[in-house]
């Protein structure tokens, strides 16, 4: 009865259990250091703002070979002196430097990339920047430079399944990023250039993926229908596994989504799948975390989260989660905890993550501060689950003054019978009896995004 293979007479052997085909792990692929100087400008303050910016742009380019140095290291570093030294005793490969010159009202960006190695200049570039131009531009015009510079500053082909052209490995490139950045503004983004991706290389497989988890994220973050969001992600997943029944990204992806739609055991083996692929992949423990979120299971998920970060620390989309979870697993006091610790490593401007520090200091009645951290948060960011952050501390704040814009938010909301995530809202503005007329309908429903609301401490008069 324990037996894994059985005799086929005449025939052969066969498997009588679940089979995986496991490949060995690829080499590490070559790793090239990059220092970003403060570049030179008349606002000293606005220096510092453009090099944090940078930095954390190009930081997000470490997978595909690029070790940015922190900020802390780089970000006094200014004269002759201070750099002969860093490059002394850091060693980087390869540094950055620029000028800002006034142009009208525009600004003209002069770069130069140079190899440590014997000080050669690689590349000079003038960058034109229009006013008010989004820092991201200039990183991503940076970026394309590197790309062409450095030598061995490759993707993994793996990950990106050959894609046409460098045109389209930029498009992808910069798609990932705006995933990465996890904000309404950059998940709208994201969606526009990973679709341009997949339509520009309709036969790689890292578009499909990246877009998949782009319709996941937008439906999280309740910026996009939720059941057209799954619709979509699903059908993105199952093209990138029809290009390879054996990408342990896109196994991963459907291992969520099936799971989420409380297809238990296909989803529990195709996690398997996906871990026995890529053992040491911060997607797949991403998805896996994520998954463990929404089933309820707060330990685990929070481990699992725990060892994603571990691996990828700026990944914005996995320290929201852990967020969230130490919220609703440990409580209000290590989630504020947790809040300052992350706005003081990689998600110092993240919209969501500012909104749900308000949320949490209006419910402990530090209203003062909780309105300070609001006026942070830019205005075109206000939507989705950050504009129902702000109104439940706004509620904490205001009581019964706050409900009027609370009732007019929830009358415009045109899906509010299949959105769980409103809840609490429809809780203190229209009263216990309406939202557990709610909450059964959504547990009658099996509804997929009910389990992870379901969790959370302000719906505990419901449960």
């Amino acid at each position: 009865e324990h037996r894994y293979i059985e005799t086929l007479y005449g025939q052969g052997y066969r498997f009588n259990r679940p089979v995986v085909v496991v490949s060995p792990p690829a080499p590490q692929p070559t790793t090239h250091t990059l220092a970003i100087l403060p570049f030179q400008m008349q606002d000293q303050v606005q220096s510092e703002s453009l090099h944090y910016s940078i930095v954390k742009g190009l930081s997000q380019y470490a997978p595909f070979g690029l070790s940015v140095l922190p900020v802390t290291i780089t970000k006094n570093c200014r004269s002759v002196k201070d750099i002969l030294e860093l490059m002394d005793q850091l060693r980087p490969d390869y540094y950055i430097s620029g000028q800002m010159i006034p142009d009208g009202n525009d600004n003209i960006v002069q770069i130069e990339i140079v190899r440590v190695k014997g000080y050669h200049l690689l590349h000079q570039e003038s960058i034109k920047l229009i006013e008010h131009q989004p820092a991201s531009l200039l990183q991503n015009k940076i970026a394309n430079l590197l790309l062409r510079c450095i030598p061995g500053l490759r993707w993994d082909t793996k990950q990106i399944s050959e894609l046409n052209s460098i045109d389209s490995t930029m498009v992808y490139l910069r798609g990932k990023h705006e995933l990465n950045q996890y904000t309404p503004y950059s998940l709208q983004q994201a969606l526009k250039l990973l679709t341009q991706c997949v339509n520009m290389s309709p036969n790689s497989i890292a578009p499909y993926c990246a877009l998949a988890e782009c319709y996941l994220s937008m439906a999280q973050m309740g910026i996009f229908d939720k059941q057209n969001a799954m619709i979509k992600a699903k059908e993105h997943a199952i093209k990138a596994t029809e290009l390879d029944h054996n990408n342990p990204q896109a196994l991963g992806l459907l291992g969520l989504i099936n799971t989420i739609h409380s297809e238990y055991i296909v989803g529990s083996l195709l996690f398997k799948q996906a871990n026995l692929l890529s053992p040491i992949s911060a997607d797949i423990k991403y998805y896996y975390g994520w998954n463990l979120f929404m089933a309820g299971q707060l330990e685990e998920a929070l481990q699992t989260i725990n060892e994603c970060l571990k691996l990828d620390p700026t990944r914005a989309a996995a320290g929201i989660t852990k967020l969230w979870i130490t919220y609703y697993h440990t409580g209000i006091d290590d989630a504020i905890r947790l809040g300052d610790e992350l706005r003081s490593q990689h998600l110092q401007d993240n919209p969501i993550l500012l909104s749900m520090q308000v949320m949490f200091l209006s419910l402990k009645g530090k209203h003062e501060l909780a309105r300070k951290l609001t006026k942070e948060i830019s205005t075109q960011e206000i939507t989705g689950l950050i504009a129902v952050n702000l109104l439940y501390a706004e509620y904490c704040q205001n009581s019964e003054r706050a409900l009027p814009t609370i009732r007019e938010f929830l009358e415009s909301e045109q899906r509010i019978d299949n959105n769980p995530g409103l809840l609490p809202l429809v809780l203190v503005a229209h009263g216990e009896a309406i939202a557990e007329k709610m909450w059964n309908k959504f547990k009658n429903e099996d509804n997929i995004w009910f389990k992870r609301w379901k969790q959370d401490p302000r719906l505990i008069k419901l449960r």
